[in-house]
């Protein structure tokens, strides 16, 4: 039993660390890859609604358009650290 849980603690400290150590390169990859994601679906769900003038988002729209440009801030000042 003991050896059990010393092998889940290493296990859980050896993810930690790993995870917490990664790359500013692969953060960037990372942040680039949600970004796309985000982008992506809000290209497919408010694309219609971009072209009304003057510019009405639906609520659905707006939150995913809030949520595309934190991404994209978090992305730039992961960019901006190297």
């Amino acid at each position: 039993m003991h050896r059990t849980v010393m092998r889940v603690a290493l296990g859980l400290a050896l993810a930690i660390v790993f995870t917490g150590c990664q790359s500013h390169e692969a953060k960037v990859a990372n942040l680039q890859q949600q970004y796309d994601k985000i982008n992506q679906q809000f290209a497919k769900d408010c694309s219609a609604e971009m072209l009304n003038l003057p510019q009405k988002l639906s609520p659905k729209c707006d939150q995913e358009s809030k949520e595309l440009k934190q991404a994209s801030d978090r992305l730039q000042a992961e960019r901006a650290r190297e």
